[in-house]
């Protein structure tokens, strides 16, 4: 019995565990397989960040539009030739911009609105909510006579035989003799909007600006949505004006310091005889000469373009993106997810794009650029009998904001009548 019992006790001594190597090489597969399965969840975090963006941003957008038609109706706004201002492009080349054309008689491409720099008197919102708020018809600087205290689209004003300056969008004069004062603030950008009593500079899930232009006797608006988000992905404040500067002063082109921060305008190139002219503004170049001009006759897809493809690749240089951090502004239109408005109304999103020079020369987008038919014009964009057709400006979110990570991040666009 006791020898029995020895026998038992002996194999149990004897019984082989595992060696260091078998156990090193465990775990060793255990991590490859732990860091593939965490390396899913980044990919998935995005993926459901995408998700929600997609359905969500036209909700925002269809909030901003309700806004919108709650202040203004399309009869609110005029004509440039109410003010008998005829020369649009040229007043607007003395101050280093060129305002785009105006397609017919009465009409007139994308306008913002001004961006309220600091507080102002008369103006009903509290004193800590006027900064960054928006002026519809820029009627603060038509006020003080001159750009001083707003961002707009006319720093320098337009002036007609009316001897009334435009520095923003034409409104009625059979309305109102002076710019009507039509303010949404920041607070009401914001989706979903804050409760009253929080902070005003408090992060927003979401946040919307406008522009507004005049086609066909209609007034439309179009609207781009988008986070602020910092290092991380997390909300972080921000304001559309600080301090009288742009919240990216030192990326704005050469200039431009007194535009709109939001939505920036992108000039392309001029055509034929007049490239590099008026539409070729300081400190944006011509970059996208080639592809972005319409195609005369039918479409030949042996030299294919933006028009026919979607894909532009002609024109591009690897300058167009600098060395520099963060990149300028007006480079980030090439960026992937980027969301355009167009000159014709048209809205674009960049499939394919482009953050660095190591990128490939190329921006593919989502869909091709539909024809443009040949438009009458006023004689005041560029040269006379000159037809410009096709793309000749972008409007864009700018994606980086400063150099503390902050950024804006483009969810949606879309061009609706008032």
């Amino acid at each position: 019995m006791r020898r029995r019992t020895d026998r038992r006790t002996d194999r149990r001594t004897h019984q082989r565990g595992f060696s260091l190597i078998e156990l090193l090489l465990s775990v060793f597969i255990l991590a490859i397989g732990i860091i593939s399965v965490s390396a899913l969840f980044p990919a998935g975090i995005a993926q459901q960040q995408q998700t929600t963006d997609d359905q969500l941003g036209p909700v925002v957008a269809e909030q901003a539009l309700g806004t919108l038609r709650s202040r203004l109706r399309p009869q609110d706004f005029g004509t440039f030739e109410e003010f008998l201002i005829t020369d649009v492009l040229s007043q607007t080349q003395g101050s280093g911009d060129s305002f785009g054309y105006r397609p017919a008689p009465g009409d007139w491409g994308w306008i913002r609105p001004g961006v309220i720099r600091g507080n102002q008197a008369g103006i009903n919102l509290p004193a800590a909510e006027q900064v960054g708020a928006i002026d519809i018809f820029s009627a603060i600087a038509q006020r003080d006579g001159g750009s001083g205290n707003e961002f707009c689209e006319f720093p320098s004003g337009l002036v007609g035989g009316s001897n009334i300056s435009l520095f923003g969008a034409p409104y009625s004069t059979v309305r109102s003799f002076q710019a009507p004062l039509v303010v949404v603030s920041q607070r009401e950008r914001w989706w979903p909007e804050l409760a009253s009593g929080a902070a005003v500079g408090a992060p927003a899930q979401y946040a919307w600006e406008c522009m507004f232009r005049r086609h066909g006797g209609r007034v439309q608006v179009g609207i781009f949505v988008f986070r602020i988000v910092g290092v991380g992905g997390a909300a972080r404040n921000w304001s559309a004006a600080v301090a009288g500067q742009p919240s990216l002063a030192n990326a704005i082109a050469a200039g431009y310091g007194d535009l709109p921060p939001v939505p920036y305008r992108r000039v392309t190139a001029s055509t034929s005889a007049n490239a590099g002219s008026a539409t070729a503004a300081p400190g944006l170049g011509a970059q996208v000469t080639g592809a972005w001009v319409q195609p005369t006759g039918s479409l030949n897809m042996a030299t294919p373009g933006l028009f026919t493809t979607g894909l532009l690749n002609t024109g591009i240089a690897t300058g167009d993106l600098p060395n520099a951090a963060p990149p300028p502004v007006q480079s980030q239109w090439q960026f992937p997810g980027q969301w355009w408005i167009d000159n014709n109304g048209n809205v674009h999103r960049v499939a394919q794009g482009r953050r660095s020079q190591a990128d490939p020369l190329q921006v593919r987008l989502t869909a091709p650029v539909p024809r443009v038919n040949p438009a009458q014009v006023f004689a005041d964009y560029e040269l006379p009998a000159q037809t410009p057709l096709g793309v000749r400006t972008i409007h864009y979110v700018p994606v980086v904001i400063d150099a503390n990570g902050t950024q804006l991040v483009p969810v949606y666009a879309t061009v609706r009548d008032l």
